[in-house]
């Protein structure tokens, strides 16, 4: 797909949407399975807990960490993520033609995924902290008969009817849940077409962004225009202000993805207390003293996350002296 950066309008975003679906880019040659994560700057400490998860429930697939720009990961997180098998990969390197603060938002998830070597992918966003080895899903029969996972939004979280986005793609309003696309596996081989799509709109993301709710959207849409089938998981639980739980077709849990809250900070002392969210740019500091209380009674395993957190923390006093 030849991705033309010039700018969309509401005048002629239709047409070029269309044209954009009826191409049929060349896939690159893919190769093996893994597991990308999009994080930098201020995600570090939470795609270090997800890292020392995945390895914690045995999971030996390469991992790949994704960011835009090299302050992004300091030397110090470097050191840190050594261990643990993981390569990072610097987005602005394969695309020099995009500002640095686009690919610093949600459009980096595709980017990732157009460049990265992984034919098979499970992609997990930083905050997404896993209940136990997802290498099953990529021998589920769902996977090897669409080679599409995806799980859905809380329940309120519906494509709106009157949307403008229909008018946009041609689109039929369903009364679908949105996607979380924080947890999803694609064959990206299998899917090379419709993973084209949703980045050529993450591409335009100042046009398309204005109509859909960021990347998320842009992952049904494409799928949804060029009429491909994928799995969709079973509906989530979401623990408000807190996180949103996804289970497996069967019912058991299988990841939370920390929605409605800060992520994850080198821990802190505030008063007697060690407190491991960073402040909320938009929350008042009661509010911020609630989410802390919360997510140790109701994230799993909070206090296995809180050890990682300060092993970090060890590395990041070590290497900053």
């Amino acid at each position: 797909m030849t991705v033309a950066f010039s700018s969309l309008t509401i005048e002629d975003a239709r047409d070029r949407f269309e044209a954009a679906a009826q191409e049929m880019p060349p896939a690159p040659a893919f190769v093996g399975t893994g597991i990308v994560i999009c994080a930098g700057g201020p995600f570090v400490p939470s795609a270090y807990v997800v890292v020392r998860l995945l390895r914690r429930f045995n999971v030996k697939l390469p991992i790949e960490i994704w960011h835009a720009g090299r302050d992004e990961i300091p030397e110090w997180a470097h050191r840190a993520f050594g261990p643990w098998e993981v390569t990072f990969h610097d987005a602005t390197e394969f695309y020099p033609e995009r500002p640095q603060e686009e690919l610093r938002g949600w459009p980096i998830k595709s980017a990732a995924l157009m460049k990265s070597k992984f034919r098979h992918t499970l992609f997990i966003d930083a905050d997404c902290f896993l209940h136990r080895n997802p290498e099953f899903v990529f021998s589920s029969e769902e996977y090897q008969f669409l080679g599409a996972l995806f799980w859905p939004d809380d329940k309120h979280h519906k494509m709106v009817e009157r949307a403008q986005i229909w008018d946009l793609t041609g689109l039929a309003y369903q009364g679908d849940t949105e996607f979380d696309a924080g947890f999803f596996a694609i064959d990206k081989q299998r899917c090379w077409r419709e993973l084209s799509l949703t980045h050529w709109m993450n591409v335009h993301s100042r046009f398309w962004y204005n109509y859909v709710l960021g990347d998320k959207d842009t992952f049904y849409i494409a799928w949804r225009k060029l009429g491909t089938k994928y799995f969709l998981g079973p509906p989530c639980v979401r623990y408000r202000a807190v996180m949103t739980r996804h289970f497996w077709k069967d019912g058991t849990p299988l990841v939370d993805h920390r929605t409605g809250t800060s992520k994850y900070a080198l821990p802190k002392r505030r008063g007697p207390f060690r407190t491991y969210l960073a402040p909320g740019k938009h929350r008042t500091s009661k509010k911020d003293t609630y989410d802390e209380i919360m997510q140790r009674f109701i994230v799993r395993d909070f206090f296995l996350h809180a050890h990682y957190l300060r092993e970090l923390a060890e590395v990041h006093d070590f290497y900053s002296d």
